[in-house]
C-alpha cells in the first residue's frame, strides 16, 4: 500500500511488487522527520488529542485500505466524537504520510515565527514601546547592525578591559558620525545593543577572543582527559617543578639574621601522585637545584631522612631508581647537561610549553597543598598585598625557622602525604581493584607489582657527578684552569700533563662542577659514563678555597678591574719615561760627538780593564759613607785592635774584585 506524501488529498492505493520494482522510483531522505515534543507543551496536547481521535480506527487497520470500509468506520467514529469528518480524515492522512507514529500527529510549531532570523527590513522599531524615555527610537536595520558589529568586533572583543557599555558608546559614536542629522531621541539604546550582542555572539566565543590564548588554554579550555591516562605505571613519567616558599627563614648560626625565602623543588610520579624526590635550599631555580632534586629522586631515601633525624624504612618511601621520562620547564632542560639524562640514563626528556603550568598540573597543585599544612603554625609566612596593614607589622620579622628545621618539617609532611593522603578524583584504570585506595604509596606498590615492575637502579654518587653541570677547562704546565681557578689532579700528574716539557697534553677537557663549592671539580677524561677524575684546588688558587663559583667570580672580576686600572696607569705614564730616555741618549750622543777621542780604536779597546778600575774607584768614593765631622770633634771614636798586625800579611777586608767574572777577556 502506497500513499503520496506531498498531496493534501492523498489516500492509500495498492501496487503489486512487480509493478513497484519496475516503476523506477528513487530513494530519498525522509521529508517529514518525526518532531520532538516537549512534555507539558501545547504540541503535546494537540498530538494526544489527534491520537485519541483516530486510535479507534487503527484497531481495524487492514479495513482502512478499502475505501468503502474506511468511510463506514469513519462514520461510526463520528457518532462517538464531536470532531468533524474533515479533521478525522486529515489526521489519518497525516498519520500515514509522516511515519505512522503518534508524534507524526504533532503540529509543526517549529516552523512558526522567525526564531534566529533577524528582522532587518523594518521601518519602525520592533519590541516594546517606550514609556519613560522620550522618542520612539531607531530600528535595528542592516546598517545599524553593521555599526553594532564594528563596535563589538573591533573594540569589545580585542580588549578584555573594555566593558559592554563602553562598546555601546563606541557604537553610538559611529552612528552619529554616519548619521549627522540624528537626534538624541533616535539613537540606539543599550537594550538594543545588548540584545544584538546576546543573539549574535556565543559566550564561549567571546571569552576565547577576549582572553589571551595562553590564559585560555591554561585555565578555561575543556579538559577531556587525565594525566594518568597515558602513564601506565610508576616511573612512566616524573614531573619536576620549583617554587619559592611562602615563608621567611633565619640563619642557623644567628637567629637574628633573616635569610629570605627558600626554594622548593618537588619531583612527582604521575601515576601514583607520590613525591619521589625533593630539594629545599637557597639555590635559585636552576639546573643545579634541579639536579639535587633528581638525585634525591633516583636514590634511596632512608639515608637522606636520617640526616635530618627522621627514621624511616624503605617501605615508607619506596621510590628510588631511574624513570622512563621526565617533564620539566624549558629553562632547566635547555641546559646541555640534560643530554646526560638522555644519552647515559636513557630517560626521555619533555619540556612544558611557555605559560602552561597545566602541563605539570600535579606539581603545580602540590605546592599549595603542602604549604597549606604549615601556614597556620609558623611565623614569617608571606601575607597578601594588604597583609602588612592588617597585621600592623612586617611579617618577615616573625620568621623563626632555619633551613634545617624547615627541611625537616617538609620531609615529615611529604611522608604523611605519601602514606596517608587520599587523592581526590583519581582516575582509576579498568583493571585496578575496587578495594585499592587512592593513596600514593598504595598506588605505587600496586603499580610496581602489576604494571611496570621495578625502576632501573643506578649508583647514587655516579649519578650525581654526571648530573652536575660541565664546561670546558684548559690544561697547561701550571695545572687545570677552570673559570679562572687552577686545579691539580693525581691522575694528570701521573700522566705528566704538568711537566715543563714539550708534550701532547690535551688543550681542553670537560669539567663537571658543583656551583656551590670551588674546592673540588670532576674531570671527565673520556666519554665513558663511569670514568671521572677528582681535581682539588691548587695552591695557586688557595685564595678561593671554601667559596662558591659566584663568589670566586666576583673576586676575580675585582682583581681584573684592579689590574686593568694599574695597566691603564702604566700605559699612561710609560710615554713620559720613554721621553726621558730619549733625552738622555740624545745628550750623550751630543757629548760624544763634541769630544772626539784622539786614541785609535785599538787603543780604546785595549784599555777597557784599566778604565773600569779607575771608574770603580770614583764610584766608591762617591758612594762611601761620609762621617759627621761635628760628632767626631765632640767624641773621638774608640779603636779596638781585633788582632795583632803581622808584617807581610796578605789578608784584606776589601770587597772581592769581580772584574774577572764581569769582563770579557778583551785584552
Amino acid at each position: 500500500m502506497l500513499i503520496d506524501v506531498d498531496s493534501d488529498s492523498a489516500n492509500p492505493f495498492y501496487m503489486s511488487e512487480e509493478e513497484f520494482s519496475t516503476a523506477g522510483y528513487d530513494t530519498i531522505s525522509d521529508p517529514y522527520p518525526l518532531p520532538s515534543v516537549e512534555n507539558g507543551s501545547v504540541a503535546e496536547a494537540k498530538r494526544d488529542e489527534a491520537w485519541d481521535t483516530i486510535s479507534p480506527l487503527l484497531e481495524r487497520y487492514q479495513l482502512l485500505f478499502i475505501k468503502k470500509e474506511r468511510n463506514r468506520l469513519i462514520n461510526e467514529l463520528l457518532q462517538s466524537t464531536d470532531k468533524p469528518r474533515l479533521y478525522v480524515i486529515r489526521q489519518l492522512r497525516r498519520y500515514w504520510q509522516r511515519g505512522m507514529a503518534p508524534n507524526a500527529l504533532a503540529p509543526d510549531y517549529h516552523k512558526c515565527g522567525a526564531k534566529g532570523r533577524p528582522r532587518r527590513e523594518v521601518e519602525q522599531k520592533v519590541g516594546p514601546k517606550r514609556t519613560v524615555t522620550p522618542g520612539v527610537g531607531v530600528p535595528v536595520t542592516e546598517e545599524v547592525a553593521d555599526i553594532f558589529r564594528m563596535a563589538i568586533d573591533g573594540f569589545y572583543l580585542n580588549n578584555e578591559k573594555v566593558s559592554l557599555a563602553a562598546a555601546k558608546d563606541k557604537a553610538v559614536g559611529i552612528f552619529k558620525a554616519r548619521y549627522p542629522s540624528a537626534t538624541e531621541k533616535s539613537m540606539p539604546t543599550m537594550r538594543q545593543f545588548r540584545y544584538f550582542y546576546e543573539t549574535n555572539y556565543r559566550k564561549s566565543d567571546v571569552v576565547r577572543k577576549r582572553t589571551p590564548s595562553r590564559i585560555y588554554e591554561k585555565d578555561m579550555r575543556a579538559l577531556t582527559s587525565t594525566s594518568a591516562h597515558l602513564n601506565f605505571g610508576p616511573g612512566a613519567r616524573y614531573e619536576i617543578d620549583a617554587t619559592i616558599a611562602d615563608l621567611y627563614l633565619v640563619a642557623e648560626n644567628d637567629p637574628a639574621l633573616i635569610i629570605g625565602r627558600p626554594v622548593l623543588y618537588f619531583v612527582h610520579d604521575v601515576f601514583s601522585r607520590m613525591v619521589v624526590g625533593m630539594y629545599v635550599g637557597l639555590e635559585n631555580p636552576s639546573w643545579t637545584a634541579a639536579m639535587m632534586a633528581l638525585s634525591n629522586a633516583f636514590s634511596e631515601k632512608t639515608t637522606y631522612c636520617q640526616g635530618y633525624g627522621i627514621g624511616i624504612s624503605k617501605e615508607d618511601w619506596p621510590s628510588f631508581g631511574l624513570p622512563a621520562s621526565i617533564m620539566a620547564d624549558r629553562g632547566e632542560l635547555l641546559y646541555k647537561q640534560a643530554d646526560v639524562l638522555v644519552n647515559r640514563f636513557n630517560i626521555e626528556m619533555h619540556s612544558s610549553r611557555a605559560y602552561r603550568g597545566d602541563d605539570k598540573a600535579i606539581c603545580e597543585r602540590f605546592f599549595n597543598t603542602i604549604q597549606s599544612k604549615f601556614r597556620p603554625y609558623v611565623g614569617g609566612v608571606v601575607e597578601p598585598v594588604n597583609g602588612k596593614k592588617r597585621a600592623g607589622k612586617r611579617y618577615e620579622l616573625d620568621a623563626v625557622l632555619n633551613l634545617r628545621e624547615f627541611t625537616t618539617m617538609l620531609i615529615n609532611l611529604v611522608i604523611v602525604y605519601n602514606t596517608r593522603h587520599v587523592v581526590e578524583g583519581y582516575d582509576f584504570a579498568p583493571d585496578m581493584p575496587t578495594d585499592l585506595p587512592a593513596v600514593p604509596r598504595e598506588l605505587w606498590n600496586w603499580g610496581i607489582q602489576n604494571r611496570t615492575g621495578k625502576l632501573r637502579s643506578c649508583d647514587e654518587h655516579l649519578a650525581r657527578i654526571n648530573l652536575l653541570p660541565y664546561e670546558d677547562g684548559t690544561v697547561s704546565q701550571v695545572g687545570i684552569t677552570f673559570r679562572g681557578l687552577v686545579y691539580t689532579c693525581q691522575e694528570a700528574l701521573a700522566q705528566g700533563w704538568f711537566d715543563r716539557i714539550r708534550q701532547n697534553r690535551p688543550s681542553r677537557v670537560d669539567i663537571a662542577f658543583d656551583p656551590r663549592r670551588t674546592d673540588t671539580v670532576y674531570l671527565r677524561p673520556d666519554s665513558e659514563f663511569e670514568n671521572y677524575w677528582i681535581c682539588e684546588l691548587s695552591d695557586r688558587s688557595r685564595r678561593f678555597k671554601g667559596m662558591s663559583f659566584v663568589e670566586a667570580a666576583g673576586i676575580l672580576k675585582e682583581m681584573n678591574r684592579t689590574k686593568a686600572t694599574a695597566k691603564q696607569n702604566e700605559d699612561f705614564q710609560k710615554p713620559d719615561a720613554l721621553d726621558a730616555v730619549e733625552e738622555i741618549v740624545a745628550t750623550a750622543k751630543k757629548r760624544q760627538e763634541a769630544s772626539k777621542p784622539s786614541a785609535t780604536d785599538t787603543e780604546r779597546l785595549r784599555g777597557i780593564r784599566q778604565n773600569r778600575v779607575k771608574e770603580k774607584d770614583l764610584e766608591r768614593d762617591r758612594s762611601r759613607i761620609k762621617p759627621n765631622k761635628r760628632s767626631q770633634q765632640d767624641r773621638p771614636a774608640d779603636v779596638l785592635q781585633f788582632r795583632a798586625n803581622k808584617s807581610g800579611s796578605s789578608d784584606s777586608i776589601d770587597y772581592p774584585d769581580m772584574d774577572a767574572f764581569l769582563e770579557d777577556d778583551d785584552d
